[in-house]
């Protein structure tokens, strides 16, 4: 008899220590890229350009992304930085199409890639949510010869059921950062640039 009551005391001390644990667990507020890197055409007359390439945040906020839920803010960063994200696209993108990288004293081109805009704005309603995420760069090119800026960025709407999630802020975020990068994979204009002013 002792030993069934301690039995049926421990196992209702486990299921609301549980259940305690399980209510204390808050959502990661990191979300976490990792950026592909599409198939690109090494160009080997590439090489004469050795590029310094520096990448700044220059967004007024650090979150990604933030959402209401019962009251409070939950505000999301990225994980890596947005300006690491895009300077290792940035340095992959080059490297492939044959660009040599080096530093700023060595390079005869220089590059700042300027991180405009890197955000999901969540609007949530009883049984919707839209999630608008816009993602900007503004990319400066600088040889001996002359600069060139061009823009990069995309736009998009996503929308789903009931309250929004991380994996669903995360989804989104991850489709629009795809989009910027292949947008850049497939640029010839920074190419041409760097050819052009870099000799």
């Amino acid at each position: 008899m002792i030993m069934k009551l301690s039995n049926k005391f421990s196992l209702a001390a486990l299921t609301v220590a549980s259940v305690l644990l399980a209510a204390c667990q808050a959502p990661s507020s990191v979300l976490t890229f990792a950026p592909h890197a599409p198939n690109t055409t090494l160009n080997v007359s590439n090489q004469n350009a050795v590029v310094a390439v520096v990448t700044k945040d220059e967004r007024s906020q650090k979150q990604v992304s933030s959402y209401v839920r019962d009251g409070a803010l939950f505000p999301l960063t990225a994980s890596p930085e947005v300006d690491t994200i895009f300077q290792q696209v940035m340095q992959q993108n080059l490297n492939s199409k044959g660009f040599r990288l080096g530093s700023a004293n060595a390079a005869n081109t220089h590059m700042l890639v300027s991180v405009k805009d890197f955000y999901a704005k969540v609007e949530e309603g009883n049984l919707r949510h839209k999630i608008n995420s816009k993602i900007q760069l503004q990319i400066h090119v600088q040889g001996v010869k002359g600069n060139f800026t061009k823009s990069i960025g995309t736009t998009r709407t996503d929308e789903g059921a009931f309250t929004v999630s991380n994996e669903d802020i995360q989804k989104a975020l991850d489709a629009a950062l795809k989009d910027v990068v292949n947008g850049i994979y497939a640029d010839q204009d920074i190419g041409n640039a760097i050819r052009q002013y870099s000799n």
